[in-house]
């Protein structure tokens, strides 16, 4: 379905760059379109913090079961200092600021921001690009339970790798024209790194599910986890649905923002945009109410 649509799409934005030129037109729909994707943002925001503490217990769990406990390795440090990222949670992060840090760009353009200040906003793209790789390069597969996340993590990093190009060359660019180019060859990929994050959240709550089983126990009764473990195991459930619904509304409305900055942003093409945004801010509004329910 995701490709069908993106053909036309892609094809759309070719021919934007011709007229390109939108000025600070649209601005108010770049807003609310900015407002909609940072409420999808906390939502992601929750499930990663969430992550972060699942990934350490599974891992540690596995490391404290291995016979050489007296050998201390560096590249495993991450899992052993309480407040640091560990490295799975880490590069799946700076994926989602990384897209974050892209939309943020796109309103700049629309708003008629001027290209010094893109490249200040490029380079914050590159620093969580960079951060991304090195924490998926970090990622220790280990335990059974942490192997998939590894993978999902490492595919997520080859994406990083692909993206990091695009705007290495855009931060080299002094004129809006030259960067709006560069955000157009840079779609397909940040697309793509989206869907990834939508389409690895089976192994974030595999993780999630781990850490809630009790040590020694998998497999065992009702999968090892107590009935307080089973309740903490649907929260974690609705949270990871929550973001995945809000994702796939996100992959809509970014095509809109995209088509939109990329054209001379004519009124359809705001509505579209405009319509899209306030599909995803509601459906956040219902997400967020339904995490914070006690």
């Amino acid at each position: 379905m995701w490709r069908s649509r993106f053909v036309g799409v892609v094809a759309g934005l070719v021919v934007g760059l011709s007229v390109a030129g939108c000025g600070n037109r649209g601005a108010a729909e770049f807003q609310l379109y900015s407002q909609s994707f940072n409420l999808q943002y906390e939502q992601g925001d929750a499930v990663l913090n969430a992550l972060a503490n699942a990934e350490r217990t599974v891992v540690r769990r596995g490391l404290d079961a291995e016979k050489d406990r007296e050998i201390f390795q560096p590249d495993r440090a991450a899992y052993f200092v309480d407040g640091l990222e560990p490295p799975i949670t880490a590069s799946i992060r700076a994926s989602l600021k990384s897209i974050k840090a892209y939309n943020e760009t796109l309103m700049a353009l629309a708003n008629g921001e001027a290209a010094e200040a893109l490249t200040s906003r490029v380079g914050t793209i590159t620093a969580n690009l960079v951060g991304g790789i090195a924490a998926s390069q970090a990622a220790f597969g280990g335990p059974t339970a942490t192997a998939a996340a590894t993978a999902m993590s490492a595919s997520v990093g080859s994406t990083l790798k692909v993206i990091l190009p695009i705007f290495q060359q855009a931060a080299t660019y002094a004129s809006r024209e030259a960067f709006r180019e560069q955000l157009v060859l840079a779609y397909p990929a940040m697309r793509d790194l989206l869907i990834k994050l939508r389409n690895g959240t089976p192994q974030i709550f595999s993780m999630m599910y781990r850490s809630h089983v009790q040590a020694g126990r998998l497999g065992v009764g009702r999968g090892g986890v107590s009935a307080t473990g089973a309740a903490a195991v649907e929260k974690d459930r609705a949270l990871v649905a929550g973001w995945v619904v809000l994702l796939d509304h996100s992959l809509i409305a970014m095509e809109a923002a995209v088509v939109a900055a990329m054209s001379d942003a004519p009124s359809l093409v705001l509505v579209n945009l405009s319509e899209a945004s306030i599909e995803l801010r509601v459906l956040a509004e219902k997400v967020k109410s339904a995490r914070n329910k006690p």
